[in-house]
């Protein structure tokens, strides 16, 4: 028996559906931990807050856009063809039938986040922002996960119930058919379950917010540069879906009509290694760009100094504060000897 309120609230006629209510808790679990760890370092506790109100809409946007684009060919294109250009156009703002890519909603929402930051907190080290925010990403990608099990949707293959025993009865009722077909329309051969993918999914994904927020940083030590945690998100979410790809039904092969082919499968390879490879080539340029500050040569590339000499500058700052404390000092222990001699002379003249 599956459960009976997978759609939403309330039960019956839905109309807030869980898969919203999921992603919503998510992002706002990402807002808190990305105010606590800034708070932590000694920023405002609601630092992130008029960001979240920027970056958020544009994730979703990014979201939706990144969907239609990868799911053009089977899913709008044959809505412009069988009804014509206003209903193909509507089609692609119907959020409420689903198709949300968190691919496309990452990159926009960052974007716009980095940007409102640049803008408006001026002053701040973008790079070490991000690296306070990017990587609850992953959390709220984990929490966000279970709007695909409300929905019974984007699992994993047909498997035995043995296999997944060791689960609450709640999670594996809601990954079988029971009498009907599954909300997502696919239809399990009697008496297995689908692999719990989204389950599957968040943990690892928790794995590796706790790897970019506090392992990377502690295995480069004093090698670790700002924006690294940040840029390791794209490392991160690619390995994951490079990884767990080919636990999914083909069903759920997101950007072909024909789940059956291998390009599906490539294409969703190929978008993984490049998120993997972004990664990569943006903490090389990170530190590339961390070496070339710490030498001057971005006196004359103003956006460039700004990004990378901030801290160097407050450092120098207290250099300077120390050197002047200390020719003060050496300036008062003058100016003590030199009285004393004076009244060493004085009286040495009244003797």
């Amino acid at each position: 028996m599956t459960l009976v309120y997978a759609n939403g609230i309330p039960f019956d006629a839905p109309v807030i559906r869980f898969y919203a209510i999921v992603i919503l808790l998510g992002a706002l679990l990402a807002l808190f931990l990305s105010d606590y760890r800034a708070h932590k370092a000694g920023f405002d506790w609601h630092f992130f807050d008029t960001v979240f109100l920027v970056a958020f809409p544009s994730g979703i946007v990014g979201a939706r856009i990144w969907y239609v684009i990868a799911s053009w060919n089977a899913e709008f294109l044959p809505v412009y063809q069988n009804s014509g250009f206003w209903a193909g156009f509507g089609n692609m703002f119907a959020l409420w039938n689903g198709g949300l890519a968190i691919q496309g909603g990452a990159i926009l929402g960052i974007v716009a986040g980095v940007i409102y930051v640049a803008l408006r907190r001026r002053g701040t080290s973008v790079l070490q922002i991000m690296d306070f925010a990017i990587p609850t990403i992953l959390v709220a990608q984990a929490i966000g996960r279970w709007g695909n099990f409300f929905n019974q949707e984007v699992f994993g293959h047909a498997v035995t119930l043995d296999a997944w025993g060791f689960l609450p009865t709640f999670i594996t009722n809601n990954m079988q058919n029971g009498s009907s077909a599954m909300l997502s329309g696919v239809r399990l051969p009697e008496g297995s379950i689908a692999a719990p993918l989204f389950l599957v999914e968040g943990v690892v994904n928790l794995l590796f917010f706790f790897l970019l927020a506090q392992g990377l940083p502690a295995l480069e030590g004093k090698r670790y540069v700002n924006g690294d945690s940040g840029f390791g998100y794209f490392i991160a979410y690619g390995v994951v879906r490079f990884v767990l790809e080919p636990l999914r039904n083909p069903a759920f092969i997101m950007g072909t009509s024909d789940v059956t082919s291998e390009r599906s499968g490539y294409k969703s390879y190929g978008m993984a290694l490049a998120f993997i490879i972004i990664g990569i080539v943006l903490i090389i340029v990170n530190h590339v760009l961390d070496y070339l500050a710490k030498k001057n040569k971005f006196d004359k590339v103003l956006w460039l100094k700004h990004l990378y000499v901030q801290e160097l500058d407050v450092v120098a700052v207290d250099h300077i504060s120390e050197e002047n404390t200390s020719s003060q000092e050496e300036d008062d222990d003058s100016i003590d000897l030199s009285k004393l001699k004076a009244k060493e002379k004085e009286l040495q003249d009244n003797n």
